[in-house]
């Protein structure tokens, strides 16, 4: 199992890209929170509110569920990481795999 995390700037863009990974399949579970940012872009310094969204998956879908994520990203450049966790109960790792094609 990984988590692929990604940050968003509004809560339907949020939503919306969750709805359309689970409908598909591409993901078990979605979930986001609101976070503060500060980083300098465009020698500017930032500071701005947004969501931090965290997406699980299996290994294999990665490179799907990244390609998803980043075409319906609207930043110029999007953080797009995968963690992949030290532990998983088995018992959750398991859900994710089965509910995920």
């Amino acid at each position: 199992m990984i988590i692929i995390q990604t940050t968003i700037d509004e809560d339907k863009k949020a939503k919306d890209l969750i709805n359309l990974l689970l409908e598909t399949n591409k993901i078990a579970c979605g979930t986001f929170n609101k976070i503060q940012s500060s980083y300098i872009w465009k020698e500017e310094l930032i500071e701005e509110s947004e969501l931090e969204i965290c997406l699980y998956t299996r290994e294999s879908l990665m490179h799907e569920v990244v390609d998803i994520v980043k075409q319906r990203h609207t930043y110029d450049l999007p953080k797009i990481i995968v963690i992949e966790p030290v532990y998983t109960l088995p018992e959750y790792e398991e859900w994710v795999k089965n509910s995920t094609t």
